[in-house]
C-alpha cells in the first residue's frame, strides 16, 4: 500500500451510483436512507479519498480542493485563495512563465503560464513511490533547462507526535525531458531511509544533504555524493573530506561557478567545496560557530551572483541570526534578526517557534546588499496574552505570513523592512502598496526572471511584485493547484457536497456540487469534520460537524439541498458523567451510524459519548484511548438481523488493539487483530447492517472478524507494499 501521508487532491468516478470501502464515498447507500457512509476506511497514510462505481469503473473525475476562497491571507488577488502547503520552487532560467514546485505531500507540480492571472498546473510525479518533495533544483549544466532532480523528504506541519507525516523515504526523482518523465535513483539502496534537505546537479555528479533519518545516526545523516547519475552514493561527511558528520539542513550552489557549494552542519558550522562535492573547508566565523553549538533545528544558505553568501540559523524553531558573506565565506557581517515592535514589546521572525521548517532565505540576484528572509506567522497586537489583538504595528489583520527585506548596504537601525502589509508602517519602505500578505509559514522563495519574487508556504504559492519598494503587492499562483493535505473528510448525501478537515487551512468544502473550487468554513488548523445526513433528510436539510485542533468551537452548521447554511451553533461539551473532557490535538470523532443525534469521542483520557449532539457528553471508558495523531478508528453503530444496536462500538487503541462494547453501559473488550505486533490500528469498521462483522486496519494489514472481535482474519490478499 502505498505510503503518502494526505491527500493531494480529491477525486471521485463519474457515476453516482457507488459504494463504500477502503477510503470511497457511499452515495447510492446515502441516498436510500441506509447509513454506511461511515464504513470507509480513512487510513492516516494514504488518506487519498476516491469514489468509484464499483459496477462500471467510470473514469475519475477530481473533486479538489483546487483551490479554496477566502483563506487565512490578507488582500490578494484574485480570490483570497489557498491550497495546501508547497515546500520548494524553481523558476526557469530562460522563461518567467515556467515554474516548478514540489509539495509537501503532493509530488512535483509545473506550469507553463506563471504570469497568468490564474495559472493552470501540471501534476508530474503522481506515480512515483512517494510525493513528499523536500527539495528542487535544475542542473545547471544542462543548456536545455529540461534536467531537475527531487529529494524526497518528510516536511509536513502535521506531526503531533513529534514525527512529521508522509512518504517512503526513496532517494530522488531525476528528469532529463522537463518532468515528462523520472527516474528514482537511491543509489543502490544508500539513499532509502534518508530526509532530504537540500540537492545540487552537475552532470554526472549529485550531492544531496540529510537533516534527518528513519534510522537516526551519523552515518545516516550530513552530505552525499555520487558520480555516476546517482546509481551509487558515498557519505562525504565522516570520510576524510574535511566534512565532520552531522546533520546537514541545506545545500546551496553558487549561481556563476557550479563546482562551488556550501552546506551547514550541526554543531560544525558552514562549510564550502571548490570541487563540486569532493571536499570542504569551514568558512563560518566563531560567531556563526557559537550560535550553532547547541539547539540548532534548521540553517538555510543562499548564494548570490556577486560572490556573496547569507545564512539564516534557526535555534530551538526560532530565527537566531542572519549573517552575510561578500567573498564566499571569508569575511562574515551580522546582520540580526528582523523584528517588529508590538504592545507586549519585540517580536522576531518566528512567534509560532516554527522555524525548523517555516523559514527561508534568498539572496536578490540582481543586487549582491539585499536579502529576503521568511517566518512562520504574524504576532498580533497583544501577542502571547488573550484576546488577539489586530491590527498589529504594521497593519496585519490576521495571522498571516512573516516576511522581511533585508539591505546590508544601510546602517543595521533600517537594515529590515517588512514586505507586507501596510505601507504607512514604519521603517519606511516595507510594507505593500494595497496592504496584501500571503499565507503564513513560509518555507522557500525564489526570483522569476522579470523580477518578481516568488514564495510558497502552508497556503500554496504566492508572487511579489516590485519586491524592492513599497510600490508592489502579493498576488495568488494557485491557479487550479489541488495539493491540500486532508486528514479528515466527510460527505454531505442531501447537497452532495464534500467537506475537509486540512492542516494548515481549516476546514473547507464544495462551493457546489462537483466544483474543484472550495470555500472556507474556518481558516489556520482545520480538525475533525462529519456530516448528520439523517436527522433532516426528510426536510432536505443536513448538519455539519468541524472543528479547530483541540475540538475546539466544535461546531454545528444546519445546511439546505442547495448548500445553503440555514443556522449555525458551537456543542458546549457539558461533562455529565466522568472527568472533566481532555481533547487530543486530533480528537477522534464519529456519529452513531443509525442514530446520528449521537456523538462518540476519543479523548485524551478515554471515551466520551453524547446523546445530544455534543452539547452533553458522558465518560464511557477510562481505559481506552483512540490515538487522534495516526487516525480516527472509532465505528459506532449497527443492526444485526434487522435489530438495532446503537451503543456497539469498535475501537482502536494505543496498544494496537481493537476494543469492543456492544450494550450501553456495557465494559470494553480487547481484541487483538495481529498477535504478533503491536502496530497501531489506523482504522476501524463495522458491517452496518451486520454489526458482528468488522474490519481493521495496520500500518501493512487488513483484518477481518465475523464474530466480534472473538477471532480475526488477515485477509491482506494481494495488496502488496508498493
Amino acid at each position: 500500500m502505498r505510503n503518502n501521508s494526505r491527500s493531494r487532491s480529491l477525486a471521485r468516478k463519474s457515476s453516482r451510483s457507488s459504494t463504500t470501502l477502503g477510503g470511497f464515498i457511499d452515495r447510492s447507500a446515502s441516498a436510500q436512507g441506509i447509513a454506511r457512509r461511515d464504513l470507509k476506511f480513512e487510513s492516516l497514510e494514504a488518506r487519498l479519498l476516491l469514489s468509484v462505481d464499483l459496477a462500471t469503473r467510470g473514469d475519475w473525475v477530481a473533486q479538489g480542493p483546487g483551490p479554496t476562497l477566502a483563506g487565512q491571507v490578507e488582500n490578494i488577488l484574485p480570490d483570497n485563495d489557498v491550497v495546501g502547503a508547497i515546500h520548494t520552487v524553481v523558476t526557469h532560467p530562460g522563461d518567467p512563465d515556467i515554474v516548478y514546485v514540489g509539495g509537501v505531500n503532493s509530488g512535483v507540480w509545473k506550469t507553463d503560464n506563471a504570469t497568468a492571472a490564474s495559472p493552470e498546473w501540471t501534476p508530474l510525479t503522481d506515480d512515483q513511490p512517494s510525493l513528499s518533495i523536500g527539495a528542487l533544483e535544475f542542473d545547471p549544466t544542462d543548456s536545455t533547462h529540461q534536467t531537475l532532480v527531487a529529494g524526497v523528504g518528510r516536511y509536513s506541519s502535521f506531526d503531533p507526535t513529534g514525527v512529521p507525516e508522509g512518504g517512503y523515504l526513496t532517494g530522488l526523482l531525476r528528469t532529463t525531458d522537463g518532468g515528462q518523465t523520472w527516474k528514482v535513483l537511491d543509489g543502490g539502496g544508500a539513499l532509502l531511509g534518508k530526509n532530504i534537505s537540500g540537492v545540487v546537479a552537475r552532470g554526472g555528479t549529485i550531492v544531496v544533504s540529510v537533516n534527518t533519518a528513519d534510522d537516526f545516526n551519523l552515518a545516516n545523516v550530513g552530505v552525499f555524493r555520487s558520480v555516476d547519475e546517482g546509481a551509487t552514493f558515498n557519505q562525504v561527511s565522516l570520510g576524510g573530506t574535511g566534512l565532520p558528520g552531522g546533520a546537514s539542513f541545506d545545500l546551496a550552489g553558487d549561481p556563476n561557478d557550479p563546482s562551488i557549494l556550501y552546506t551547514s552542519i550541526d554543531n560544525g558550522g558552514i562549510y564550502k567545496s571548490t570541487d563540486s562535492g569532493a571536499t570542504w573547508g569551514q568558512v563560518s566565523n566563531a560567531e556563526i560557530n557559537g550560535l550553532m553549538a547547541g539547539g540548532t533545528n534548521n540553517v538555510e544558505i543562499s548564494v548570490g551572483t556577486s560572490n556573496n553568501v547569507y545564512v539564516g540559523v534557526v535555534n530551538n524553531g526560532e530565527a537566531a541570526g542572519f549573517f552575510r558573506s561578500g567573498d564566499g565565506g571569508g569575511v562574515w557581517t551580522a546582520m540580526g534578526v528582523p523584528t517588529t515592535i508590538e504592545a507586549n514589546g519585540e517580536v522576531g521572525l518566528n512567534p509560532m517557534g516554527q522555524g525548523d521548517i517555516h523559514f527561508s532565505i534568498l539572496a536578490d540576484p540582481n543586487d549582491p546588499d539585499i536579502v529576503y528572509v521568511g517566518g512562520d506567522r504574524q504576532p498580533d497586537l497583544n501577542e502571547g496574552a488573550d484576546p488577539a489583538v489586530f491590527p498589529n504595528s504594521i497593519g496585519a489583520f490576521d495571522f498571516s505570513a512573516r516576511l522581511f527585506r533585508g539591505d546590508a548596504a544601510v546602517d543595521a537601525a533600517n537594515l529590515w523592512v517588512h514586505l507586507t502589509h501596510s505601507s504607512m508602517a514604519l521603517p519606511e519602505g516595507g510594507g505593500t502598496a494595497s496592504g496584501s500578505a500571503p499565507h503564513a509559514n513560509s518555507r522557500e522563495m525564489a526570483m522569476d526572471l522579470v523580477g518578481n519574487l516568488i514564495e510558497v508556504d502552508d497556503g500554496g504559492i504566492y508572487r511579489r511584485t516590485n519586491p524592492l519598494s513599497d510600490s508592489g503587492d502579493w498576488f495568488s499562483m494557485n491557479g487550479d493547484l489541488q495539493v491540500t493535505e486532508i486528514h479528515d473528510v466527510a460527505y454531505d448525501s442531501i447537497s452532495n457536497i464534500v467537506m475537509t478537515g486540512n492542516v494548515n487551512t481549516g476546514t473547507t468544502e464544495q462551493v457546489s456540487e462537483g466544483s474543484l473550487t472550495w470555500q472556507s468554513v474556518t481558516t489556520s488548523g482545520g480538525s475533525e469534520v462529519a456530516v448528520d445526513d439523517m436527522s433532516l433528510a426528510e426536510f432536505g436539510q443536513s448538519i455539519r460537524y468541524s472543528s479547530l485542533p483541540n475540538l475546539q468551537e466544535l461546531q454545528r452548521r444546519t445546511v439546505d439541498e442547495n448548500n445553503n447554511v440555514l443556522t449555525t451553533n458551537f456543542a458546549a461539551l457539558a461533562v455529565m458523567v466522568g472527568m472533566e473532557f481532555e481533547p487530543q490535538e486530533e480528537t477522534p470523532l464519529t456519529l452513531n451510524a443509525i442514530d446520528p443525534t449521537r456523538v462518540l469521542l476519543g479523548g485524551a483520557n478515554g471515551l466520551y459519548e453524547s446523546f445530544d449532539q455534543g452539547d452533553t457528553i458522558e465518560q464511557v471508558a477510562t481505559n481506552v484511548f483512540v490515538p487522534g495523531s495516526t487516525s480516527h478508528p472509532l465505528a459506532y453503530g449497527g443492526y444485526l438481523e434487522g435489530v438495532a444496536n446503537l451503543d456497539v462500538v469498535y475501537a482502536g487503541d494505543q496498544l494496537g488493539n481493537v476494543q469492543i462494547r456492544t450494550t450501553a453501559g456495557g465494559t470494553f473488550t480487547s481484541t487483538d487483530p495481529d498477535d504478533t505486533s503491536d502496530q497501531l490500528i489506523r482504522d476501524v469498521r463495522m458491517d452496518v447492517e451486520n454489526w458482528q462483522t468488522a474490519f481493521a486496519l495496520d500500518e501493512d494489514q487488513v483484518f477481518m472478524t465475523t464474530t466480534t472481535g472473538e477471532l480475526w482474519t488477515d485477509i491482506t490478499g494481494n495488496l502488496v507494499d508498493l
